[in-house]
């Protein structure tokens, strides 16, 4: 992603699996040839192999989402037919300027405190006409019994959806 002025603000998302990969091969080679002064240590590492696995997983499916998006700009710039006049009009006037079928994200936000992202209430890639289902969605899943809303006294009025166009 790229702000209006023409910087780029997103994560490097394979710079980051890369380095995650370098651990879980170098963490694997000491398995394989035992490099452990005592049982503890082994079962430390074992738990910190289980964790960047898990991590890598996470941030594999981060960048595939990623690449989708910046794939998806680069065909909507080359439809304009000029490479750099396309690129200007998306830095200066935003996905607006170009021809290519909106996004959105779906996020619960509360109403009361920061304001902060409810956990685990953020969908995004959606078109128009899934905002309203997957809104109700995650209404639904904050207002659940074990839920958010339950876990900190809330109800449904203490939440709003934040609706972002990309």
């Amino acid at each position: 992603m790229l702000d209006n002025i023409g910087f780029h603000t997103d994560r490097d998302f394979h710079t980051e699996l890369a380095t995650l990969h370098t651990e879980i091969r170098a963490l694997t080679g000491q398995f394989e040839i035992g490099l452990f002064p005592s049982w503890e240590a082994q079962q430390n590492a074992s738990s910190r192999l289980a964790s960047l696995q898990h991590q890598a997983g996470v941030i594999a499916r981060e960048a595939a989402a990623a690449d989708a998006n910046q794939t998806r700009l680069a065909e909507a710039v080359r439809l304009v037919g000029d490479l750099d006049l396309g690129f200007i009009a998306y830095v200066v006037f935003g996905a607006d300027a170009l021809p290519m079928q909106p996004r959105y994200e779906v996020r619960l936000i509360e109403r009361h405190g920061r304001g902060y992202t409810v956990p685990g209430t953020t969908r995004r890639d959606l078109t128009e006409d899934q905002i309203d289902e997957v809104t109700r969605e995650l209404y639904a899943e904050v207002l659940k019994p074990g839920g958010h809303a339950r876990l900190w006294g809330l109800d449904g009025r203490d939440y709003r959806a934040l609706v972002t166009k990309y």
